[in-house]
This record gives C-alpha cells, structure tokens and sequence, in this order.
C-alpha cells in the first residue's frame, strides 16, 4: 500500500527484505528507486526465512541512503522487535556467538541511532507481540508504531510519512 502511494505521487523509494542465511545477511531488493510502479507486486513474492541480523541489515540499508541525493531520507523497518540470529552448529565449523537478547537488541538500536545521526529519519513499525514491545522501544525510541490491526498500517505510515516530508 505504501510504494503504491509513494509511486503515484513519484517519491522515489526501495523495498528491501532481509534474512540470514547460514552465516551471511542476505538483502532481497523487491523494488528500486527507478523501477516501474509494476515493480511494487514483487512485494509480494517476501517469505519470512531463516533469522534476522537487525543490525547489520539497517546499517546495509542506510549505507546506501546516503549516497541518494534527496532531501528527505526516511528508513522504515517492519520489526516483531526481536532481533534474533541462532547459528547453526556444523560439525568442524567455527560458529560466531549468537545474535539474541540484549546483545541482540544493543546493536540494532545502535545502527538505528547512526542512521539517525546521518540526518536518516527512521521509523519501526512494530507488528509483534506486546510482550516483545520494551525491546521495540529501546531500538527505535519515539519513533515507532505499534500496529494491533493491520487496516491501521497505511493510515499511521502515512502520518509519519507527512510529518517527516513537512518537517523542512
């Protein structure tokens, strides 16, 4: 809903998925900025896979950004606010330390306060369960949103996307 807008009103924008496989990040661009508006139908083709290195992936996706010439620079992350990576033991393979809790949760709020620093707007919508809430509040501070109904989404994106367009 939200690249359908944006690609009708021509605000350039990218859609990016992420997992983790065995031990690398892995980034799926479902659209790019110059795509066609038929590109947002990719969108559909995500599949919830493997385990999410928070941090890493916005520190990826924001490193682009700020080769992007315009104004306004704004980071949305669907989060269920448990940034969680539990590698797999393979026999004869040195396994990293695992990517969970505190450490976990660190990380992906210190990437997300980078992105800030670089003039980044970011915003989490969190769609997880209330329990997992704290930990969403610590990574993205004031700005995130809680969505318990899916029909909200496009309503309370799109007011945090014109509060960020209007701000200069």
């Amino acid at each position: 809903m939200i690249s359908e807008a944006l690609s009708a009103v021509g605000i350039p924008h990218r859609v990016t998925g992420y997992c983790t496989f065995w031990n690398h990040t892995i980034l799926h661009r479902f659209r790019d900025y110059g795509d066609q508006a038929e590109k947002n139908l990719r969108i559909f083709e995500f599949r919830a896979s493997g385990d999410n290195r928070d941090g890493l992936a916005i520190k990826a996706v924001y490193d682009s950004l700020l080769n992007r010439t315009e104004l306004h620079k704004i980071l949305i992350v669907l989060s269920d606010g448990k940034p969680c990576d539990m590698r797999i033991k393979r026999p004869g393979i040195k396994t990293p330390a695992d990517y969970t809790g505190e450490k976990a949760v660190k990380d992906t709020a210190l990437e997300v306060r980078r992105a800030r620093t670089f003039g980044i707007s970011v915003l989490g919508i969190f769609a997880g369960n209330y329990e997992d809430i704290q930990a969403e509040k610590r990574i993205f501070g004031k700005d995130f949103a809680y969505i318990r109904n899916i029909s909200n989404f496009s309503h309370i994106v799109g007011i945090y996307l014109r509060r960020q367009l209007e701000e200069e």
